[in-house]
């Protein structure tokens, strides 16, 4: 029991003997650290070898993804860890110390530079910022910044594309030889993330590597892979593109005699010209690929350019003398369409072999009458068609193929965006 009461007694002593540092324990120790400590020199026993530094991101943000200027801003803690032997002590000649917070400053440190910053120079180091120090030599620095690089911008797909922006940094003035850069993981930290209202972050990387091949300076690449949000773009850019080449079919509903048609068709022509350099003033101008929704909108432009001159020959036919000859193809084709070609009433004989039917000619008929034999099909539907009546045919035959190209061109674009994408 006695032996029992003694090693309790020695266990309790023991942890106030470590846990009894003082603030003289801490002058001490930042006294004896700072003592010959030269921040130009890289802590490396063996100045031939490199300092290895570990780099870790910890997204906070994403604030905006600028596709036109081609950009991405976003907030982020960095987190850079080394080792300089010249700052480990032991703990228990200061009161159990092991770790120590001094100002970066005073202290060697990696500087790491933003490689490709759309504004101004971006460092991952403050001097006003504090450094962690363990007592076995590592020294951990943690810095929020708010990044603004530039990145590559693909709008092939709009609004239902895939971005991937590299953002990477190098240490300033020093070769991979002197600091060699690593990784901590292999992605993004994302504890500490709060997602976007206009993209949805599927995935991310980090990696390391040379900036060219042979080169003797390293860069750590942070990848984000970002993908738009499209409900918000096929509300306002998508569906008002099937609506204008819907419109646009309508044209044949009016009546000529408004001479409201081609007021009407020129309108939706400009209108798509309009919408279409709104469009390419919220996309980038040098993306490459070019969007598709710009061919979309080309093609669209010449599909309305197409319906005015529809509109124009029409109304030309519209116009003519009902008096006028028309071509036997046409008649033939209106006739067709419009299932009167089949010879009117059906054609029976009569009981015991005579023809009862007025529609049939006798033979004696056909040789009196050799030159009705070339009539058009139904000679008497044929004498009722107009050139007014052909017009109105085509303005039906043209709506519905307008229509029908409208809808089946937008979803042949959507499908091809989406299955793209």
């Amino acid at each position: 029991m006695m032996a029992f009461m003694i090693i309790i007694l020695l266990a309790l002593l023991a942890g106030k003997e470590v846990g009894a540092a003082n603030v003289s324990d801490t002058q001490n120790l930042l006294t004896d650290l700072s003592q010959d400590y030269n921040v130009n020199i890289r802590p490396a026993v063996d100045q031939l070898s490199p300092v290895n530094v570990s780099l870790q991101m910890y997204l906070k943000s994403i604030m905006e993804f600028d596709e036109v200027q081609g950009s991405i801003s976003y907030t982020a803690g960095f987190l850079m860890i080394w080792e300089d032997y010249r700052l480990g002590w032991d703990p228990l000649r200061y009161g159990g110390l092991t770790k120590l917070t001094v100002p970066l400053k005073q202290i060697w440190f990696p500087e790491l530079i933003l490689v490709s910053p759309a504004t101004d120079r971006t460092y991952l180091a403050n001097t006003q910022s504090k450094a962690r120090i363990w007592s076995g030599g590592e020294v951990e620095y943690l810095e929020g910044v708010m990044i603004e690089s530039t990145c590559d911008v693909n709008v092939k797909y709009y609004p239902f594309d895939l971005q991937s922006c590299n953002t990477s940094f190098m240490a300033l003035g020093y070769y991979q030889t002197e600091v060699y850069l690593m990784r901590r993981t292999e992605s993004i930290d994302l504890t500490l993330y709060h997602g976007n209202s206009m993209w949805t972050l599927e995935s991310t990387s980090v990696s390391v590597a040379d900036i060219s091949t042979g080169s003797e300076e390293q860069e750590v690449f942070f990848t984000f892979n970002l993908r738009r949000k499209p409900v918000y773009a096929v509300v306002t850019v998508l569906l008002p593109i099937l609506f204008l080449g819907t419109l646009n079919a309508f044209v044949f509903l009016l009546i000529p005699e408004s001479g409201e048609r081609i007021g009407y068709s020129i309108t939706t022509l400009l209108s798509i010209a309009v919408y279409m350099t709104i469009i390419m003033s919220t996309l980038p101008q040098s993306s490459d690929p070019t969007p598709l929704i710009f061919y979309k909108l080309l093609v669209d432009l010449a599909y309305s350019s197409l319906i005015i001159v529809a509109v124009i020959l029409n109304m030309r036919l519209h116009a003519k003398d009902d008096d006028a000859s028309m071509p036997k193809f046409f008649v033939s084709f209106y006739l067709a369409l419009t299932c009167r070609g089949c010879g009117g009433k059906p054609v029976s004989p009569a009981s015991h072999g005579f023809a009862t039917d007025k529609n049939v000619l006798t033979l004696n008929e056909m040789k009196t009458k050799p030159d009705e034999l070339d009539m058009p099909v139904n000679s008497v539907d044929a004498k009722k068609i107009t050139w007014k009546k052909f017009s109105s045919l085509l303005d039906t035959i043209f709506f519905v193929l307008f229509i029908f190209y409208s809808f089946l061109s937008f979803a042949v674009f959507l499908g091809v965006l989406v299955g793209g994408a």
